[in-house]
């Protein structure tokens, strides 16, 4: 090998060399970023993020995310953005746009309006939970810009801000989609990431309110013909009189004692308005009608009567509540039908409502079989009167839909198993009240 070709070869070394140099010094300055860690969108672990809307939840749930009821006036959306545990550093300059109007589906001119005249608010909570700041946005044109100046591993990111929803009479049909867009740039060299939501406009279920009212009224009926033939006694002036100072005197429990006294004290404890806890005067009162009427239908009568008085005195008069007494006693007369003469006994008898007392007393008795009777009384009115509110009666009157998977197992089934306990349980002191009654 000669010198000259020994001069190329060092010279071609000695220019990769600082070539390489070179772009090793401009890719540590750039790491470097004055004094702040910056990512290139694949090097970046970049948060999570998730929209919620509508976002919210009352005494009785959440909300079921990304179902509007058509006819509700405005919802509130919660963007939540979580910085992941395992991030070598902290991500700074953080910048959000929040949409406020929605782009809807097919070109139509349908949009929600838009809450410039409030604010979001934004909360930033540390890794263990706690807040750690909070603050309003400013507003710009159709989007909410809000800036963050860091977020450190481990935290969270909450922005909630509300938006009117379309009228019936803007939306062309149902479903409607709108899509909300959201962006959100971690930091200065990376581009903003667009996020959506799809919110589905939907209508009322009043297919569900019909049904409940053909067979609330069909039932009742069906109830009222087979007493008029005889397969029981018909409703007499005493029963009458029973079922309506009964649910007058429920009225009394509910509106004056309970809501003002005991419901603010009981339900403070955990788990006990899920089971109804303070309910126990209710079924008491009610399972107290049932005895001293023992005829299908004395259930519903004495809700109902509840149900008006309980409008008259508080709520309004609104006849599209007064299935709602139907919807969760007439399963219980239906109970009621089929034990008969013997319900609330332990009278081992069935379909058998007009038999005489002789014949009662001879019937063959089944121990504890009276407390099986509360159970299944109160296991049926506590399922149908949870199952019918969020099915039925919240997303017609109130238009809003809950979340049923959690519901279900959170209210409706501990509601209905309280109901079942406190009616078994109501069973000796009714038949005390019998007694009395009687003598």
């Amino acid at each position: 090998m000669n010198n000259s070709t020994l001069k190329v070869q060092a010279m071609v070394l000695l220019f990769a060399t600082l070539m390489a140099g070179l772009t090793a010094f401009n890719f540590a300055t750039e790491l470097s970023g004055q004094g702040q860690t910056i990512y290139s969108p694949k090097q970046a672990i970049l948060p999570s993020v998730r929209i919620l809307a509508p976002y919210g939840e009352s005494r009785w749930g959440p909300y079921r995310d990304g179902v509007i009821i058509v006819g509700d006036e405005s919802f509130q959306v919660n963007v939540i953005i979580s910085y992941p545990s395992d991030a070598p550093s902290s991500l700074k300059n953080i910048k959000v746009w929040l949409d406020t109007v929605g782009e809807p589906e097919e070109g139509f001119n349908v949009t929600f309006v838009p809450r410039s005249n409030q604010n979001a608010r934004a909360f930033v909570f540390y890794s263990n939970g706690s807040l750690k700041s909070e603050f309003e946005s400013t507003t710009s044109g159709r989007f909410i810009y809000l800036e963050f100046n860091e977020l450190l591993p481990g935290e969270r990111i909450e922005i909630r801000y509300t938006v009117y929803a379309p009228t019936e009479n803007e939306v062309p049909k149902l479903p409607y989609t709108i899509v909300l867009k959201e962006q959100i740039q971690f930091g200065q060299d990376v581009a903003p990431q667009v996020y959506e939501k799809v919110i589905k406009i939907v209508n009322r279920p009043i297919l569900r309110l019909a049904i409940i009212w053909v067979l609330a009224i069909g039932v009742f009926a069906g109830l009222l013909i087979l007493g008029h033939i005889g397969f029981f006694r018909i409703y007499s002036t005493m029963d009458l009189v029973s079922m309506s100072i009964v649910g007058a005197t429920m009225v009394v429990w509910v509106q004056i004692i309970g809501r003002q006294l005991v419901f603010p004290v009981v339900d403070r404890i955990p788990f006990a308005f899920n089971f109804a806890v303070a309910d126990f005067p209710y079924i008491l009162l009610l399972v107290t009608a049932i005895a001293l009427v023992r005829k299908p239908g004395a259930a519903s009568l004495t809700l109902f009567v509840y149900n008006i008085v309980s409008e008259i005195g508080w709520y309004g008069l609104n006849f599209l509540w007064w299935a709602y007494p139907f919807a969760q006693g007439l399963p219980v007369d239906l109970y009621l039908l089929i034990r008969g003469k013997g319900a609330l006994t332990d009278k081992f008898t069935f379909f058998k409502l007009k038999i005489t007392e002789e014949e009662l007393e001879s019937a063959r008795s089944i121990p504890g079989l009276k407390y099986l009777d509360g159970l299944i009384i109160g296991f049926l009115r506590g399922f149908f009167m949870q199952s019918s509110l969020y099915l039925v009666f919240y997303p017609n009157l109130f238009r809003v839909e809950y979340f049923w998977e959690y519901v279900f197992w959170w209210h409706v089934i501990p509601w209905s198993i309280g109901n079942a306990i406190s009616a078994a349980i109501s069973i000796p002191i009714v038949e005390r009240i019998e007694e009395a009654l009687t003598y």
